[in-house]
């Protein structure tokens, strides 16, 4: 499909770089180069295989059918699997595969990765990329990876918001499926974060990177911190979930409160209305039964209860 390689000097200078064309050589220790291939064509294995002298070790990991986050050191350098998320949480998650050898880095997927071709661009302006160690160039892209977790916790955060607002209005028809479904968007995030965590602890031992310098040993710690800091940023758009939640049970018992409280006070209202009529109604002769007149003073108390009861409850704040 594709394949790009960009060597990066200390001097702050990067080159594109032909691996066709690429003479091999020994790399300098203030140069890094960095390979990315996107699903690679036979011919271009074969291209990455040469320069990099690739064993078949390394080969037959990097075309494992494992998709777990793992870490592994192989004959050439260690080996980062990693599984990657998209801006679109509905998405299924892609599959990274990092090696790192002596002044080399290798990005190995089969499809399309946003933040990758995102730092590419921004990695070519004066910054000393070649300075960097392959370790700490790892962990540069392990930290590009959590960066990815921290914008879909924002994009979480954000649509928990609308639905805030949305629970806030009269009409929730369909809010109890939207926070259904927002629920399950959180928990996969979560559950893709959360299988990183064996990996990120794995390669920031002591025994993974035994002869690593202090500068390396310091940005392994920090990444964990920062993994530790994500899995705190999709936590927390969890619990503003449930406080959206909380806000429609109220609001929906408030409608019901409402609603019951009108249909109690239309009975208050019609039930003096329906006992005058059952005792005007009763079969037994009384002598007023005979003057006409008498239906309208029993309309007309009917509608005088009616209307007092209505104002003692306003008078008492109960409407």
């Amino acid at each position: 499909m594709g394949m790009r390689a960009l060597l990066s000097r200390s001097d702050g200078s990067d080159e594109a770089v032909d691996l066709g064309a690429w003479r091999k050589r020994p790399l300098k220790q203030d140069e890094l180069l960095w390979i990315d291939a996107q699903a690679p064509s036979g011919a271009e294995r074969d291209l990455v295989t040469g320069v990099l002298s690739l064993d078949a070790a390394t080969l037959e990991a990097l075309d494992s059918d494992g998709n777990l986050p793992d870490a592994r050191v192989l004959g050439d350098g260690v080996l980062v699997t990693v599984q990657t998320i998209d801006r679109d949480i509905d998405e299924d998650p892609g599959v990274l595969r990092v090696v790192v050898g002596p002044e080399w880095a290798l990005t190995w997927h089969s499809e399309a990765i946003e933040f990758l071709d995102e730092h590419r661009e921004r990695i070519q302006d004066r910054r000393e990329v070649g300075s960097l160690t392959p370790v700490l160039f790892l962990v540069a892209m392990l930290e590009w990876h959590l960066g990815t977790f921290f914008e879909v916790a924002d994009q979480l955060e954000h649509d928990v918001d609308d639905l805030d607002t949305a629970a806030l209005r009269d009409d929730q028809r369909d809010l109890l499926e939207q926070l259904v479904t927002m629920r399950r968007r959180i928990s996969r995030v979560r559950r893709l974060l959360s299988i990183h965590r064996d990996m990120y602890s794995e390669i920031s031992g002591p025994d993974f990177f035994p002869e690593r310098e202090p500068r390396e040993t310091d940005a392994l710690e920090a990444m964990t911190h920062r993994l530790e800091r994500a899995t705190e940023a999709v936590a927390n758009a969890r619990e503003m979930l449930i406080g959206t939640f909380e806000v429609h049970m109220t609001r929906t018992a408030q409608r019901t409160n409402d609603i019951m409280r009108l249909l109690t006070w239309v009975s208050v209202t019609l039930l003096p209305a329906g006992v005058l009529a059952g005792v005007m109604g009763m079969n037994f002769q009384v002598g007023f039964f005979d003057n006409p007149s008498v239906f309208w003073i029993v309309v007309g108390a009917m509608v005088v209860v009616a209307f007092a009861t209505l104002g003692i409850a306003r008078w008492r704040h109960w409407l």
